[in-house]
Formats: C-alpha cells, structure tokens, sequence
C-alpha cells in the first residue's frame, strides 16, 4: 500500500467522521400514559453490557429531552427561553453532537471515551451516555443551567420508563477529560451524563 492509497483512504475516514447521520423520525404521539411512566420512573444500574438501544428509541428520548416541538420551542422549558442545551451521545465508538433542527447526530470525535464520562464499571460499558451541556454564553446563571439539564434529564427517564430502558442521570465522570475529548469550546461545560441501556 502507498502513501498516496494510505492518504486518501485516511481522507474519506475524516469525511465520513464529520458527516451527519440522519436519525429516524421521532414518534411524538401515543405511547404509556404520562402517569403510568411516572409511577415507573427508576433509575436501574444493572444494565447488561451486551444490549443495546434502537436508533428508533435514541431519536425518540433525544426529542423527548431537547426536540424542537411547535414555533421553534423546545420539549422542556428553559429560563427566559435562552435554550443553552447541547447534547452529546457517547458510544464504544465515536461521540455525536445531536442537532434537534435537523434530527443528526454529527461526530465529533471517534474511539471509546465511556471511561472517562463514567467513573462506576456499569457505566463504562453500557451502550449509550448522553453528556448534558450547557453554553454559558446562552445562560451564565448555574441555577437556571442546573434547571435545564434537570428538565431534560427527566425527559429521558420518563422515556425510557415508558419504553422499559434502564437509565440512571450521574454527575460523577471526568469533566476535563471529557470536554477536551468532546472538543467543547471554553464557554460550554458538562453538567451531568445519562447512561441509557437494557
């Protein structure tokens, strides 16, 4: 193999990195009644390395945390509206930046980083974290920050209660690790990471 054949072959893997997979369309009706998802809301740790979440599902919960739902509003409410929320899937293989607008997660980097968004064994291993950001330039106060990543949080618990996905919200992970792996401007910071599985 040559250098040129090594070159383009690298090349395509960048694009192909960078490029935007389309997520199925959400399903934003029907489902388990409201209070039913709350009698069962739960957060369960003994999620089974080996399963796995349907892309069905992910672009179901991702809705239900930070979706666009009706004249450019979100599915949960933000203070004076400055929707600061970015939200971020890790996998064994790449961090996606999820783009509500469009519906895509957008990879940021590639490689298995669940070792430092979790510090318990169960987390490492589950198949997806979803890291909840928050741009300070959008909401400087930590109150109303807190307010927003708790909201969307339990969006995904309500979620995966209704479709019967273990979930757990977790603030213990290594941030600065995580950031610069996630190649976070210095002006965005992660608050809390869902791990998600079965």
């Amino acid at each position: 193999m040559n250098i040129r054949h090594i070159l383009v072959t690298l090349l395509i893997a960048m694009a192909l990195s960078c490029s935007a997979q389309q997520l199925p369309a959400p399903t934003t009706t029907g489902g388990m009644p409201l209070m039913d998802a709350v009698q069962k809301r739960a957060s369960i740790r003994n999620i089974d390395p080996n399963s796995s979440v349907s892309m069905q599902d992910l672009s179901n919960m991702l809705w239900a945390a930070w979706g666009i739902t009706h004249d450019g509003k979100r599915a949960i409410a933000t203070a004076m509206n400055r929707q600061e929320l970015v939200l971020y899937v890790i996998t064994a293989d790449r961090i996606a930046l999820y783009d509500a607008e469009q519906n895509t997660l957008t990879t940021v980097n590639t490689g298995d980083f669940r070792d430092i968004c979790a510090r318990q064994d169960w987390a490492k291993t589950a198949p997806i974290n979803i890291a909840l950001v928050v741009d300070t330039t959008k909401q400087p106060r930590p109150e109303f920050q807190n307010y927003t990543a708790g909201a969307a949080s339990h969006a995904i618990y309500l979620y995966c209660a209704s479709v019967g996905l273990k979930t757990v919200v977790r603030a213990m992970l290594e941030a600065p690790e995580l950031e610069k792996a996630m190649k976070l401007p210095a002006d965005q910071h992660v608050l809390y990471v869902q791990t998600v599985g079965k």
